[in-house]
């Protein structure tokens, strides 16, 4: 198979975890790709899964040539049983994979992929708020008790202060666990137990962050609550996957993420549901649902001038 671009859309069946994979090879109609792929047993696992339907952990390979994304959160800050907050794996054909976000109950579906905790050794986080980076402590400490024998690498954006910056949340995460550090020492393999901050410019626009093994990670400027925030791009074998955390409409999105294959930016609650369901104050509703966050006809506006692959809220 030696085309175009293509992509299909499966469901996790672990937490309701949505999935997507780009591909760059295959013209035929989705529908004749999954008849066959239906036809076809998987060497890999004795689980009888109908691909493209549902997706169960090491049943579906990877090609050389595909990336495949994981909504493994997609919610609020208070998590519930089929829904964690933000946190999006990014994972490649060339045997990559990125996290995007880790926020409060995330870790738990990312535990449930079943991936070997080596391999997700690197975090990307758009900004601090709980939501989507309140399960670092679970990968850095867990991660490692798990296997993972080599620091946890981190990064994120600066801030208007050093006390508001990435490296500065991270020290005092870590402060904050000495007590559980110091308990483990000389019972366990402690070459995991150790984390690597990359502070970046938040102010930077479409800075190369990451370069290696043919992969390209930049950030560019978020507008959400303060200064700060920022939004990703992922490039590698001509697939381009852009992550905007949570974020306003901004003009550096709608710039950078002109030609991505896919495209994940946030659609928050409309502000009259923050009144009558989350017992939001109208004035409240108004400025976090219309000006903290991007309101759902917006995200379409977003999304009608970038003209992305696919759009993801």
């Amino acid at each position: 198979m030696k085309a175009r671009k293509t992509m299909a859309a499966t469901i996790f069946a672990l937490g309701l975890v949505a999935g997507l994979m780009l591909a760059r090879n295959d013209v035929r109609p989705i529908s004749t790709v999954v008849a066959k792929t239906e036809q076809t047993k998987l060497p890999i696992s004795p689980v009888q899964a109908r691909a493209r339907d549902t997706y169960y952990p090491n049943t579906e390979n990877l090609a050389e040539d595909e990336m495949r994304v994981i909504a493994c959160g997609t919610g609020m800050p208070t998590t519930r049983a089929a829904q964690a907050a933000a946190c999006f794996l990014v994972e490649l054909g060339n045997g990559d994979k990125f996290i995007f976000d880790i926020g409060t109950g995330a870790a738990e579906r990312i535990s449930s992929l079943q991936i070997p905790y080596d391999f997700l050794d690197k975090i990307f986080i758009g900004h601090l708020h709980a939501d989507h980076f309140g399960s670092l402590a679970e990968m850095f400490i867990g991660g490692a008790l798990m296997g993972r024998q080599r620091p946890l690498r981190v990064w994120g954006p600066s801030g208007p202060t050093p006390e508001l910056g990435t490296a500065y949340a991270v020290k005092k995460m870590e402060e904050m666990y000495t007590w559980d550090l110091a308990g483990r020492v000389g019972l366990v393999d402690f070459r995991g137990y150790s984390i690597e901050v990359n502070e970046f410019d938040y102010k930077a626009e479409n800075a190369v962050i990451y370069e290696h093994n043919g992969v390209k990670i930049r950030s560019f400027p978020a507008i959400h609550s303060l200064d700060g925030p920022v939004s990703f791009s992922l490039e590698w074998n001509g697939l381009k996957f852009v992550f905007g955390s949570d974020t306003y409409p901004n003009k550096w999105f709608v710039e950078y993420a002109a030609d991505a294959d896919l495209a994940v930016h946030e659609c928050f609650v409309a502000a009259p549901d923050l009144v009558t369901k989350m017992r939001f104050t109208p004035e409240s509703a108004l400025m976090v649902g219309t000006q903290i966050h991007t309101a759902p006809e917006a995200f379409g506006k977003v999304m009608s001038q970038i003209k992305p692959r696919m759009a993801v809220a």
